[in-house]
């Protein structure tokens, strides 16, 4: 029977190619997308559990709630920490330790590069699983200047994974040292938010941090479990030792500052780290992601696909009239519903069994260009497995059944004696299918005016006014010395009389927050190093007072400049700020307000400007120099800097960056969203319109011979195209009504993750609207006005 069922589908399909070759293309396109989005789901639930102990394995976070302040969650803690736990707490079996830095390797010809990082404790093999290659994972961190790399460095700097004993010059302080190269691991997995090319003993680490405070920390510390531990006593017994020893700290600091501090502690499990939006990998751990991305990428999948079901059970229900008479005969001649079910169901599996081979085909193809999109590296081979096999099979079952289970009720509920006469007609108005085509073109019109919303977002962020003067504005990183203060000069001394050269200036690298005391109140600022020259350089306005000058000495320790916020949260006008005193909360001392600057963005137009404050503070290093160069010859002045740099740093390696390239990295994330988003909207209007194109053949095959007569009757073409037309210009206008208010949500939505948005304008609905309507008259008129331009005598003469 299964046989006869596979053999009638087949010659179904061969005999409407026109259709099978729209479902199949529907469903092959909807079913690729599918399965790229599973494979990249299910490595995004798979990150960290290859380890043996992953069920064990907990990191120790803080959550900090300061005064009134939003509470913030940190990934890291301080040594002390997970020593002290596991001596005094039962249950906890090992720490470990991991703190990321950033590494310069000497090679043989004394050329040098800059390495990731990681100094873990010398039970790192025993906890975590990741395999050797050569050497013991049990002894190779004992010694503290002992070194393991993974098989690409080991490759990368010895041409051989046969290195065991040989050395290397390393220096994490201000000095090389020799290290000795004890084991050779395997290259992490992919999915793994501990990625590491060479690993360090945390005890040498230790000689230049040996920080025994139990409040803040930065280093990421893990806790092996006893198998049967119970979390939450151990949670509680970690929260009381932790309140025992920082309660005088916390006293002093209310005392002193006026701040009121709680901080809990908790066990973040391994393999939750990856996706955690409280505290994802920190220091030295990688690949942190959001859940959300996974949500949106996989509803977008399920989207195509019920785009594509929905081509698929339209058409069928639209050709249902076609097979009538065959429907007819097969229930004449004993054939009950059941079985006309199963014929049906097994039409709609092979025709979800073909697109489900073209879509895995289509899959492997565009892999490539998807990993470059998601920024992953995915592969068939690396998540093949048991349950990749059983999820697409699943996936393949329930695209076949919510395909072809509506159309085979509708078709074996044809009564013969009907049929054979032609006297059936499909139930009611049909309202299943038009809500279907509504839902349709709904969905391509709700990710079309997503698109046009991300497009204008995303060109309102590359083109607003940050405040400051990018342009050729270079960026070179310094080592974070106390050596460092004296580079500012070095470099404005030897790229003197260049006339490439404008200017240079020095701030410190990376962000640092504090606090200060203003008139009795406590303000959070954004606390940045910078020389004099900062400010000319960036052409950042003083709109009161004076910048920074080498003619007042005090203002090296004794002078702040503050920005407009500042004075804002302050509640003083910008004038009367000038001459004013602060205190830092962290050592009570004084600083008097010298200048104030017009607000510009530090940070990216995601998050809104906050109370900035400069210091010359020499306690505070400088890590960046900041090069203004003329645009007439960048090579040459680059490689002038980099020269210049060599000469004045030899001990540390030389990276540089246009202002420009890092404000575009800064909204990375969100330019991939939107070619994903553009990319989906793409998709979604080519399946709804080559549906929307067998739909209308349909139409014109039921309507022919009206269409004969109007013709004779003297009907114009444009008056026939219409006519045709008409019902599918209805829906689509209904799908927009339906679509704009769920667009307008899902954009509002969105744009509260910016402090500076755009407004959301009546035109990205409009134009949404024309486009969708403009394609489908496209693709109905290819049909339509052939069909009205037929010799009437011949639609006449059809029956």
């Amino acid at each position: 029977m299964i046989k006869n069922y596979l053999k009638v589908a087949w010659r179904n399909l061969s005999r409407n190619k026109t259709f099978s070759v729209i479902k199949i293309l529907g469903l092959s396109i909807g079913l690729m997308v599918c399965a790229l989005i599973f494979l990249y789901t299910k490595d995004e639930i798979s990150y960290d559990r290859f380890h043996d102990n992953k069920a064990q394995l907990y990191r120790i976070i803080q959550t900090f709630d300061i005064d009134k302040e939003p509470a913030q969650t940190l990934g890291t803690t301080n040594a002390i920490l997970g020593e002290t736990f596991v001596k005094e707490i039962p249950g906890v079996q090992q720490r470990v330790h991991i703190n990321g830095a950033e590494i310069t390797v000497k090679k043989e010809n004394n050329d040098l590069l800059t390495e990731q990082s990681l100094f873990v404790d010398d039970n790192f093999f025993s906890v975590f699983t990741f395999p050797l290659i050569k050497g013991n994972g049990a002894s190779a961190l004992n010694d503290p200047h002992a070194v393991v790399l993974s098989r690409d460095l080991a490759i990368k700097y010895f041409g051989s994974t046969d290195v065991i004993g040989k050395t290397m010059q390393l220096k994490y302080g201000d000095k090389f040292d020799g290290f000795t190269v004890t084991a050779i691991a395997e290259n992490s997995p992919q999915n793994s938010t501990l990625k590491f090319g060479l690993l360090l003993p945390f005890k040498y680490f230790e000689n230049f941090n040996s920080n025994k405070d139990w409040f803040g920390g930065s280093v990421n510390t893990f806790l092996l479990l006893e198998p049967k531990a119970n979390l939450k006593t151990i949670e509680s017994s970690m929260q009381s030792l932790y309140d025992k020893n920082t309660r005088d700290d916390i006293s002093k600091m209310k005392q002193q500052k006026g701040l009121s501090i709680k901080v809990k502690l908790s066990l973040q499990p391994l393999t939750a780290i990856h996706l955690s939006t409280l505290a994802g990998p920190d220091n030295g751990m990688t690949d942190g992601s959001k859940p959300v991305y996974s949500y949106i990428l996989t509803s977008i999948a399920i989207f195509i696909l019920i785009i594509a079901c929905i081509n698929f059970i339209n058409l069928a229900v639209a050709q249902s009239l076609k097979r009538s008479k065959e429907i007819g005969i097969r229930k004449v001649i004993g054939g009950c519903r059941k079985q006309l079910i199963k014929q049906f169901l097994t039409e709609s599996f092979l025709i979800t069994l073909i697109a489900f081979a073209i879509g895995i085909f289509l899959a492997a193809l565009v892999l490539p260009w998807f990993n470059q999109l998601a920024n992953k590296q995915l592969s068939l081979a690396y998540l093949a497995d048991n349950y990749l096999y059983a999820g697409l099979f699943l996936l393949l079952l329930v695209t076949a059944f919510i395909s072809g289970f509506y159309p085979s009720l509708v078709m074996s509920a044809f009564q013969p004696v009907k049929v054979l006469y032609n006297r059936q007609k499909l139930a009611g108005k049909n309202y299943l299918t038009k809500t279907l085509f509504v839902l349709q073109f709904g969905l391509a019109i709700f990710f079309i005016i997503g698109t046009i919303a991300l497009n204008t977002q995303m060109n309102f962020l590359l083109k607003a006014d940050m405040g400051y003067d990018s342009k050729n504005l270079v960026r070179i990183i310094l080592p974070v010395s106390k050596l460092s203060d004296k580079l500012p000069g070095i470099f404005r001394s030897e790229l003197a009389g260049n006339s490439n050269i404008l200017s240079v200036a020095a701030k410190n690298s990376g962000r640092s927050i504090a606090g200060v005391k203003v008139e009795g109140r406590t303000i959070t600022i954004e606390k940045s190093r910078i020389d004099e020259q900062f400010l000319p350089t960036f052409k950042i306005p003083v709109v009161a007072g004076r910048n920074f000058s080498a003619n007042y000495p005090s203002d090296s320790v004794r002078s702040v400049i503050v920005n407009e916020s500042f004075v804002k949260v302050a509640g003083w006008s910008v004038q009367s700020a000038v001459g004013k005193t602060i205190n830092y909360l962290r050592d009570n001392k004084p600083a008097t307000i010298i200048g104030v600057i017009k607000d510009y963005h530090f940070i990216s137009l995601k998050e809104k400007i906050t109370p900035e404050l400069f210091t010359m503070d020499p306690d505070f290093n400088y890590g960046q120099i900041w090069v203004k160069i003329k645009p007439d010859n960048i090579p040459q002045t680059l490689k002038l800097l980099q020269d210049t740099y060599k000469k004045a740093v030899p001990y540390f390696p030389y990276s540089y960056q246009f202002m420009d390239d890092i404000n575009a990295k800064d909204y990375e994330t969100e330019a991939k969203w939107k070619q994903i988003i553009s990319i989906a909207s793409g998709l979604f209007i080519f399946i709804s319109c080559i549906g929307l194109f067998g739909l209308v053949i349909l139409s014109i095959g039921q309507r022919t011979k009206e269409i004969g007569i109007r013709k004779v009757l003297g009907a114009a073409v444009s008056r026939i195209v219409m006519l045709i037309c008409r019902e599918f210009v209805i829906l689509i206008a209904i799908s927009f009504v339906v679509a704009a208010p769920a667009g307008y949500y899902a954009i509002n939505k969105w744009l509260q993750g910016f402090a500076y948005r755009i407004n959301i304008g009546w035109w990205m609905f409009a134009l949404s609207g024309v486009l969708v309507i403009t394609i489908a008259l496209l693709v109905m008129s290819i049909q339509t006005i052939k069909a009205a331009m037929a010799n009437p005598v011949k639609s006449l003469k059809t029956e």
